[in-house]
């Protein structure tokens, strides 16, 4: 009887578990009761969850009685987030997502070292989304390509060379999560592709001089975010296959690339791990012909690891780790076959490469945070310690020709490791009922040994060990709610040490006059300088919010390149005075609604020259004081339902004092200063479903100096002519995890030369850009 019994108990049991669990039903569309297809749906802390049909419903099934909290998003819309609470019926819930209108309203970490949005920053900032981020690359070789949409900065060089590519007229900061990868003491040019895009979040551009990271922003900063895992999902994987190549001659184009990537996140812990292989094939101009492979970017394989691994250990304390290295050698068969500038281009021909493959040999960033919020007195403090080492090679040149010491010529490279830290506190504070704000203050330090030198061991350039402590105070003050201030110091001290040491002895060119060979004593370069930065932002209306603002940088001009060709004999004697940059801004951002745009009038000033001249093959600083003036305009416009349109122009000019007697007569070379350039988007996106965009991009022309008296140009100096390109990318998704792209770069084959190639004014550089070119990818999202 009591085995009866207990079956009997054991049934009830068993069937009241079946009556118990529960089905959620709904529908999720937009304010318009567009439906929302491939929406993720989840209940939170558990492994319950789905995504959305075509028609945007959904089903979650087999859930037990109780409280939940429902969750739903989708790329594009605000998250949502229910609490609902499940008895014994089954319930039916409609989701309405709000579009994400944040496009201006972006929070960054970047222009003041803590989260705020556009909105409380007084300069122009220009952020680049995830979403957009994605889109461009289907159409880019490089990161490189992907900034040129963005306002301010100077066509890429299609090449793994970033000379020229500069910011309002002067070089920026590159970093990676506030990792500096510009290596200022030797501006090698190889700093802005040091990183796979596929790693990065966003793109964080602050526009202007400025010293909240030290050395080496005359420009402003470019800041790449690296990803982090997803809130809500417990382990996501991306799986990613691409094919491309040249449309105009398939031959020996194609590359390939595959990308990994795995992430999760829980209460505690989130993490991101990824991996990337690219190998590329020849690229090809509009007319078929191989490009020049003097710092090309065919025949190339690149590699990228990335891992990041973040560990609450409660909600007001974080530490994250974050380790990345990159990769890219250049393996290939052709050389260079020289062309003459301005009449012929430079092309690659089968043939003996010789000396190394050339390339970004590696690029080592590690990076260890430790977060605590209201760490004492409404304090916040975020500690930061890490690490780069980077290694640049450059192709065979005989520049190096030595036959004296049995050399026909060489290879330079450049070498690079910095360590440090920086630490960060943010106050807040209140005064009376209209004042409230921030006030952020802290220490960095850094430690940076960069050095050039040859292949076959000839010393170039000399180590340079740099260390640099500087002290910073930075306040924002919330005025009325409305009127945000900005003001801060930063003290740079940087202690420089140069061994003993001996110009590189030398035949340029494979001449019969010697260069180099000049002994000169070491010592210590010290510099010591206050900058100062105070902004003005007033928010009250959305549709006029003006901002005015004055910032200063503090940069050492590319010491190494001064120190190579030194014709004293010590370095106490050697022009090598720091260049402080002022930057006067003004501009606004406007929202309409529908419409949005934002523009900006800046002008850049400096004491000192940071440019250069070459002379019989050596290259030498123009210290005389500079202006750097312009202005830019965004727009982005809402045309109809799923369609979209928007574009930038900006103009941007220099002159130098060649005097010094307060005129400003003689234009600076086009390797700082770039032509007008406008870019423009039509857009459509049909919701998660599939989405199509057309881009134009215009390059217009310079041209400044006169031909010497054979009809040449100095270095720097040839004129540009303009030059239209158009892009089009389209997704479409076959499933909910599973999308096909295409990217067409150059769509109506244009023939042209690189801005680089044109203002350079040499033959060796005298290349065009690249014809036709398709980029297909297939990603797997489980």
């Amino acid at each position: 009887m009591s085995k009866k019994l207990t079956l009997a108990v054991l049934g009830l049991l068993f069937s009241a578990s079946i009556i118990a669990q529960n089905k959620i039903t709904g529908k999720v569309t937009d304010i318009s009761q567009n439906p929302i297809p491939y929406a993720n749906v989840y209940l939170k802390g558990t492994n319950i969850g789905t995504v959305s049909k075509q028609d945007g419903s959904f089903e979650l099934n087999d859930i037990s009685s109780g409280s939940y909290r429902l969750i739903v998003s989708s790329v594009g819309f605000i998250t949502k987030e229910d609490s609902i609470k499940l008895t014994d019926v089954d319930i039916h819930i409609p989701v309405i997502l709000n579009e994400n209108t944040e496009s201006l309203g972006e929070i960054i970490v970047t222009a003041n070292r803590s989260r705020e949005t556009i909105d409380e920053v007084p300069s122009s900032v220009s952020v680049i989304t995830s979403a957009t981020l994605k889109e461009l690359t289907q159409t880019s070789n490089t990161i490189s390509d992907v900034l040129v949409h963005v306002p301010g900065i100077a066509f890429s060089t299609n090449k793994t060379s970033n000379t020229g590519q500069t910011l309002r007229g002067r070089n920026m900061l590159i970093m990676v999560d506030g990792i500096p990868q510009s290596t200022p003491l030797r501006n090698g040019g190889r700093d802005i592709n040091t990183i796979d895009p596929n790693v990065i979040e966003r793109v964080e551009i602050i526009k202007g001089a400025t010293a909240i990271y030290g050395n080496g922003a005359d420009g402003g900063i470019v800041n790449y975010i690296t990803k982090k895992a997803k809130k809500g999902k417990s382990f996501e994987s991306s799986t990613t296959f691409n094919t491309e190549g040249s449309l105009v001659d398939i031959n020996e184009s194609i590359g390939t690339s595959i990308s990994q990537q795995f992430s999760g996140n829980t209460n505690k812990i989130s993490y991101v791990a990824s991996g990337n292989f690219k190998q590329t094939g020849v690229y090809r101009d509009a007319d078929g012909e191989v490009l020049s492979p003097r710092y090309g970017l065919g025949e190339t394989n690149i590699y990228n690891v990335f891992g990041k691994l973040q560990y609450n250990f409660n909600e007001r304390n974080i530490i994250e780790g974050m380790y990345n290295y990159y990769s890219s050698n250049q393996n290939t068969n052709y050389v260079t076959q020289g062309g003459e500038y301005g009449v012929s281009p430079t092309i690659g021909v089968i043939g003996e490469v010789l000396g190394v493959d050339q390339g970004n040999r590696y690029n080592h960033n590690a990076q260890l945070k430790y977060t605590s919020l209201d760490f004492f007195m409404n304090t916040d403090l975020n500690l930061d310690v890490y690490f780069q080492d980077f290694k640049t090679v450059y192709g065979y040149s005989d520049y190096f020709y030595n036959d004296d010491e049995g050399y026909d010529g060489g290879q330079s490279q450049v070498i690079s490791s910095k360590l440090g830290a920086r630490l960060n506190l943010n106050t807040a504070y209140t005064l009376g009922e209209n004042i409230q704000g921030s006030l952020i203050y802290g220490l960095d330090a850094l430690s940076d040994k960069t050095a050039q030198n040859l292949v076959d061991g000839r010393s170039w350039v000399p180590e340079m060990s740099m260390r640099n402590f500087a002290p910073y105070i930075q306040l924002k003050a919330i005025i009325a709610g409305n009127f945000i201030l900005k003001g801060g110091f930063r003290y740079e001290n940087i202690n420089i040490d140069i061994d003993d040491y001996q110009t590189i002895f030398i035949y340029p060119y494979g001449g019969d006059t010697p260069n180099g060979g000049v002994n000169v004593s070491g010592g210590k370069l010290k510099y010591n300088a206050p900058t100062f930065n105070v902004g003005l932002r007033y928010n009250e209306f959305a549709e006029f919010k003006p901002f005015v603002s004055f910032s200063q940088s503090f940069s050492i001009a590319d010491l190494g390149r001064t120190l190579r060709s030194a014709q004293e004999n010590t370095v106490s004697q050697i022009d090598s005075e720091a260049v402080i940059a002022n930057n006067y801004e003004l501009g606004f951002h406007s929202d309409f609604n529908r419409v949005k745009f934002s523009g900006a009038v800046f002008v850049s000033t400096s004491d000192l020259g940071s440019s250069y001249k070459e002379v019989d093959g050596v290259f030498q600083i123009l210290r005389q004081p500079e202006k750097v003036y312009g202005f830019e305009f965004v727009y982005d416009i809402d045309l109809a339902k799923n369609l979209y349109t928007g574009g930038s122009f900006s103009y941007t000019e220099g002159k130098f004092d060649a005097d010094d007697n307060g005129s400003y007569d003689d234009y600076i070379n086009g390797d700082r200063i770039p032509p007008v350039k406008t870019t423009a988007y039509l857009q459509y996106k049909k919701n998660n479903v599939w989405d199509a965009r057309l881009s134009a991009i215009f390059n217009g022309s310079r041209n400044r100096f006169d031909a010497n008296d054979q009809g040449g140009y100095a270095y720097g100096q040839g004129p540009v002519k303009s030059f239209n390109l158009l892009n089009f990318n389209a997704n479409y998704h076959l499933t909910p995890s599973t999308t096909i792209g295409l990217g067409i770069e150059n769509l109506l084959n244009e023939d042209y030369y690189t801005p680089l190639s044109q203002w350079s004014a040499r033959s060796t550089d005298y290349a065009k850009g690249n014809g036709t070119r398709f980029n297909l990818s297939l990603n797997f999202t489980l």
